[in-house]
């Protein structure tokens, strides 16, 4: 007798729960577009990562995030880790377009290789690094082994119906702080082409600049673009020399009703000063008139460019508002905010994968391939949802480890891996609303 009132006391008590959390979850207004991020569990991919990493299972937080001002909401999950993607929160109507089971367009997003070949010079760099007594977990002295390796999954992603691959920036080692000599750093951008061309051969690889492809003496990106900036017929805007001008190296390419467009975050920089990107006014004009053809032409937009443009909110303490941006931001998000239909942005730099929004768009870095944890990112594109996973180089597990110790900053390995948010992420693109 004791123990059925029990029970019954505690099923009420769970009638009684239930109640409470539906009437204290946010009511959902069907004029407003809204999408959430959520768990998809899969041990298996959790527990892996989770021995490779040697980062404990945590719990984590689930969002919510309005598409249209970008206001995130967060409520604790009970499960640890595993993927989060980012779904309508309605469910479509009849006649909606659905996801195919393959994707209209699958290309690489790769970032932060810092090739030089070994020589002198690297050597006295490298030890001059390792000496100090805060270091970053950048390997210098294996990118000429690891490059052959990132190249190779390429190779084989291209195999397997990869589209093309965009480098985001920083392929080789100029700019300011690596001091490399001035003949090193052209014969770093040769050897690396050469090297690319060798693996992939003309499957397209689509190159922008970062602060450390500008000239480490001389400034500017003259060298990087005779090496990278090469016509390709799957883009407008071909960067080659015509008419004894130089066009400038930011370009859209179009496919399949998307519309891509790569930034040059060097643009009215004469040199490297202290890491920062910087958009110039032609550029600017160019981004709104691209913009606005693709609104006319009802593409959707990805931006892809070296420095971030978005800053989180807090700003956390590693990233530098000076150094990890592009100084001109303001300007490009009052832009972009005029818009509805640009999806995602992409950027490295800051050799961390992260994610945050601003005014509804997801900016998304990726992880350097030279340092741990060596990624670079799928983007698979559907019907109606982007696709966004970390791909590990998987070079040997010294080389790996190496990197990670040779990291003296406290957590900075942590941030470097991201959250579980920002490996594994499904971007909602159809436009419910309307439909």
């Amino acid at each position: 007798m004791c123990f059925g009132r029990m029970f019954v006391f505690f099923l009420l008590l769970l009638l009684l729960r239930f109640t409470v959390l539906q009437l204290t979850l946010p009511i959902v207004q069907p004029e407003e577009q809204q999408v959430r991020f959520w768990e998809k569990r899969d041990w298996r991919r959790r527990l892996t990562s989770s021995r490779r990493s040697g980062v404990p299972l945590r719990a984590k937080t689930s969002k919510t995030l309005n598409s249209r001002s970008g206001y995130m909401r967060t409520r604790r999950r009970l499960h640890p880790g595993g993927h989060f993607v980012l779904v309508p929160q309605h469910r479509p109507r009849a006649g909606t377009p659905t996801n195919a089971s393959a994707p209209m367009l699958r290309f690489a997003v790769v970032s932060d290789t810092h090739f030089w070949q070994s020589t002198t010079a690297r050597s006295s760099f490298i030890s001059a690094s390792d000496a100090r007594a805060v270091r970053d977990g950048l390997l210098v002295s294996e990118s000429d082994s690891v490059l052959p390796l990132l190249l190779s999954q390429l190779a084989a992603f291209a195999r397997s119906g990869g589209d093309f691959a965009i480098h985001a920036g920083d392929a080789v080692c100029g700019g300011a702080s690596f001091k490399q000599p001035a003949a090193e750093f052209v014969r770093s951008l040769a050897s690396y082409r050469q090297t690319e061309r060798r693996y992939l051969g003309d499957w397209p690889v689509f190159h922008i600049p970062g602060n450390h492809d500008m000239h480490p003496v001389e400034g500017g990106t003259a060298a990087w673009r005779a090496a990278f900036c090469s016509p390709n017929a799957t883009g407008s805007g071909p960067c080659k020399a015509q008419d004894g001008r130089v066009p400038p190296s930011y370009r859209a390419l179009h496919a399949h009703g998307w519309r891509l467009l790569l930034l040059d975050a060097t643009d009215g920089l004469s040199a490297d000063v202290d890491g920062h990107g910087h958009i110039g006014r032609a550029q600017l004009e160019w981004l709104q008139a691209e913009l606005d053809e693709s609104a006319a032409a009802k593409e959707q937009v990805i931006l892809v460019v070296h420095q971030l443009l978005a800053m989180p909110n807090p700003q956390p303490a590693w990233l530098d508002v000076r150094e990890d941006f592009v100084d001109n931001r303001g300007e490009v998000l009052s832009l972009l905010s005029n818009y509805d239909h640009v999806r995602l942005s992409l950027h490295g730099h800051v050799h961390a994968n992260s994610l945050t929004t601003a005014h509804g768009i997801p900016f998304v870095s990726t992880a350097a391939a030279a340092e741990f944890p060596m990624q670079w990112r799928e983007v698979a594109i559907f019907a109606c949802e982007i696709h966004l996973s970390t791909r590990s180089i998987d070079p040997p597990t010294a080389v790996v480890e190496k990197s990670r110790r040779r990291d003296t900053r406290a957590g900075r390995n942590e941030i470097k891996i991201g959250p579980a948010i920002a490996n594994s992420i499904i971007i909602s693109t159809c436009d419910w609303k309307n439909r």
